[in-house]
């Protein structure tokens, strides 16, 4: 399969384009930067054809060429002898008229970016020259040229590659008894020895596209009213994630969205894709194809993400691809350490600190871990005044997890800060109070950092958001 990289030629028939994608080196992967395409494609063969003025009877060898050459420049010197040895193919020149060579494994290499596309070199050694009709000559039919047949879903279809027909073809001979001449616009192509010394064809059938590209994107909106449909005043969505997927499930890309909502993924071959919209945190999908108006819609399936796959032609740029997002309530709400530490019983307010536990500070029947039991420990703990003291970090932490567990038993959704439990805990079941001093400089950031966002938590800036300010004391 070349993973759609003839789709261009699927959609251009016989019309006088050539083949995308521009080359690219193979070394650096650059060809994925296109895109790809998950239209179904494969490379039935690819025919290499010159046409023989003068043969030889000799054996004609095609090997690939491995660096750039310039048909209006390059010579024996300067080509130094960039070719591989490998034969990719042959024939035996032994009448006038066409001869062809099966290039279809370097052709598939060539589309697909795994090999650079420098074009063929003709030799066959120490023997007598076979001379060929180069791209210079006045009868166009008899140009060298390059026949492409392919396969898109059971459609047969060709393109053949020709100066003065289709695309663009670059072929020059080079000379060993002159060296340093150029003979790019010779009307005849040579191989083997002329007066002793050898000669060389070089022909390369540009693949670079006149094709256009596609493009495929638009919008991530905040759907205030949760219907679906892009209303006046709903505004974008920034750094939400966009995946584009072929529609054979092959991740393409990756984006997020501006800061206005908008994302858009470009330079793309033809083909078929669909996109995967990563929901953010707290918010939920809208509707999925509210409305008649497939501009302002969502294409977001709420359950996935993912829209229906669809067409892009050459040249199309889709600027219909939404996903509507609307901010998900989240249960109860939240209190602060002070407010538990107040209703612990030890004071006019009622106990509800009691009815909450038992609680961990840490994993359940680690050694290092605290047991929160009775209404007396967890006022320990709030304090900080048993547990350590206010100067240690770790005391600190004691008290804002202990608040966040206590909000969560009560009922508060602790949603936005599950990982930052879950990490504390993992690491209070390693370490107590006691061992606040010989912790790393960077071990007591992220302890204060995660007591930071318990706090945050806890005071209602981060996930369900306060209680009512009554309640908090």
């Amino acid at each position: 399969m070349l993973m759609g990289v003839l789709a261009a030629a699927v959609f251009m028939g016989c019309q006088d384009r050539s083949i995308y994608p521009p080359q690219q080196g193979p070394y650096d992967g650059v060809i994925s930067n296109y895109g790809g395409s998950a239209v179904d494609v494969t490379l039935d063969s690819a025919i290499f054809s010159i046409y023989v003025v003068q043969p030889s009877e000799q054996t004609v060898n095609a090997h690939v060429v491995t660096s750039f050459w310039d048909e209006g420049t390059v010579t024996w010197s300067n080509f130094a002898g960039s070719y591989s040895h490998a034969v990719t193919g042959s024939f035996v020149a032994s009448h006038m008229g066409w001869y062809s060579v099966d290039i279809t494994t370097i052709a598939q290499a060539w589309l697909n970016g795994s090999v650079f596309n420098f074009g063929l070199l003709l030799e066959q050694g120490d023997t007598p020259a076979t001379m060929y009709l180069s791209s210079e000559d006045t009868t166009i039919a008899t140009h060298p040229m390059l026949k492409l047949c392919f396969t898109q879903d059971g459609t047969p279809e060709c393109l053949t590659i020709q100066r003065g027909t289709h695309g663009n073809v670059s072929d020059a001979f080079i000379w060993e008894s002159f060296p340093n001449d150029n003979y790019g616009a010779s009307q005849f192509l040579y191989s083997g020895l002329v007066d002793t010394l050898e000669k060389q064809t070089l022909v390369e059938f540009d693949l670079t596209g006149l094709f256009v590209n596609a493009a495929i994107g638009d919008f991530v909106w905040s759907d205030g009213d949760m219907n679906g449909i892009q209303d006046d005043g709903e505004a974008g969505i920034p750094d939400v994630t966009v995946q584009l997927f072929g529609c054979v499930d092959s991740m393409l890309a990756q984006t997020v969205t501006d800061g206005s909502g908008h994302y858009l993924f470009d330079e793309l071959m033809p083909g078929e894709y669909y996109l995967h919209f990563i929901l953010p945190d707290g918010w939920t999908f809208s509707p999925q194809d509210q409305g008649d108006n497939d501009n302002i819609d969502s294409d977001a399936d709420p359950l996935t993400g993912n829209t229906i796959c669809t067409v892009l032609d050459s040249g199309e740029t889709d600027h219909s691809w939404d996903a509507g997002m609307f901010g998900q309530e989240q249960e109860g709400c939240t209190r602060s350490k002070g407010y538990w530490k107040n209703h612990a019983g030890f004071g006019p307010q009622p106990d509800v600190v009691t009815p909450l536990l038992p609680l961990w500070l840490g994993q359940p029947d680690s050694s290092s871990s605290l047991q929160v039991t009775t209404a007396q420990i967890a006022y320990d703990v709030l304090s900080q005044n048993v547990y350590g003291v206010p100067s240690n970090g770790i005391t600190k932490l004691y008290a804002q997890l202990l608040a966040a567990k206590l909000n969560i038993a009560n009922g508060a959704s602790g949603d936005d800060v599950a990982e930052v439990i879950e990490a504390a805990d993992a690491f209070l079941s390693l370490h107590g109070w006691q061992d606040w001093s010989s912790l790393s400089r960077e071990q007591r950031q992220m302890v204060l950092g995660w007591k930071d966002t318990l706090d945050g938590y806890n005071n209602g800036t981060i996930g369900p958001g306060p209680c009512e300010e009554e309640e908090q004391y």
